[in-house]
């Protein structure tokens, strides 16, 4: 497969759609992403992969009868992150747009991303936190605040699968990424730890009337546990030095105590100790993460080369 080169990168793109049980809403869908993208003169400038999540309706058999698309499918459901890698891997661009097949992402915000995109960088369309649905909203303030605090960056939309990048700048980190619906959350977090660029840009989103979401309580879990992996990847001593700094003061408020009663207890040299340990395994992960960095500089460590 031919990948367009970088002096293209404006002129052609690749849109990736995972779908998965959305029967009664994707033909509708991407009838009128062909329809808008013609109508704002980008005929020729793309292809529309969609990728068949091995849906248990229609899905698949609505896809087959489309024959402006290219069409991947799963034998077996893989999830979110893995129908975007699968598409990715397929696409014939260098430029990728990522967007989710239940009608909520318009066309009529892509020529605005497009204009704003830059290789080694990512575009994000930034959703405000009124467009969420109101059971999820204090999942997303939650989750949002654990990766501003532990990646010091001023993250506008941790998870919107709207966005643009490079083929093979998403393939470098597919092996971070999850395979879940954290895949956006851990390409956001990848690319900040490694400083690309990451524009934002507010969209508005239209809410599904058809089908029903697939993210619940057990996907907010996960994600919250994958921002965590993320920054033990990149930036382990923001994570563990918290604990490191804890247990060094409850080692000290045990010491005062011992030496007000002259009597040092065990509980004291046990905090010191995990203190210490800590401290250890904080250094020890740091240098760790630093070795692994470069070894990804130079290609090594990956397992998807494209």
């Amino acid at each position: 497969m031919e990948i367009q080169s970088e002096e293209s990168v404006n002129n052609h793109f690749s849109i990736v759609i995972p779908v998965y049980n959305e029967g009664k809403m994707i033909r509708s869908v991407l009838e009128h992403l062909r329809s808008d993208l013609d109508g704002y003169g980008m005929a020729g400038r793309y292809e529309i992969v969609c990728v068949n999540d091995a849906s248990c309706d229609n899905s698949g058999e609505i896809l087959r009868s489309i024959d402006f698309i290219h069409l991947v499918e799963h034998k077996i459901n893989k999830g979110y992150g893995a129908a975007l890698k699968t598409g990715i891997r397929a696409a014939s661009n260098a430029t990728i747009l990522i967007m989710d097949s239940d009608g909520q992402h318009l066309a009529q915000d892509i020529p605005k991303l497009l204009e704003q995109y830059e290789m080694g960088g990512m575009v994000v369309g930034a959703r405000g936190i009124t467009q969420t649905q109101s059971k999820r909203i204090l999942g997303k303030i939650v989750l949002s605040w654990l990766a501003n605090r532990l990646f010091d960056y001023d993250i506008k939309d941790l998870n919107s699968g709207f966005r643009i990048f490079n083929r093979l700048d998403a393939i470098h980190y597919f092996h971070v990424c999850s395979d879940r619906f954290s895949f956006t959350t851990s390409q956001t977090l990848a690319y900040i730890s490694d400083d690309k660029p990451i524009v934002y840009i507010p969209i508005n989103i239209q809410m599904r009337t058809e089908g029903k979401s697939m993210v619940n309580m057990r996907a907010g879990f996960r994600a919250i546990l994958k921002v965590l992996q993320i920054a033990m990847i990149f930036k382990p001593l923001r994570v563990i030095l918290p604990a490191v700094f804890f247990f060094g003061a409850l080692t000290f408020l045990s010491l005062v105590r011992d030496l007000i009663t002259f009597d040092m207890t065990d509980t004291t040299l046990t905090l010191f100790i995990a203190t210490v340990m800590l401290f250890v395994f904080a250094l020890l992960s740091d240098q760790l993460s630093t070795i692994r960095r470069e070894m990804w500089s130079f290609g090594f460590g990956t397992r998807d080369k494209g």
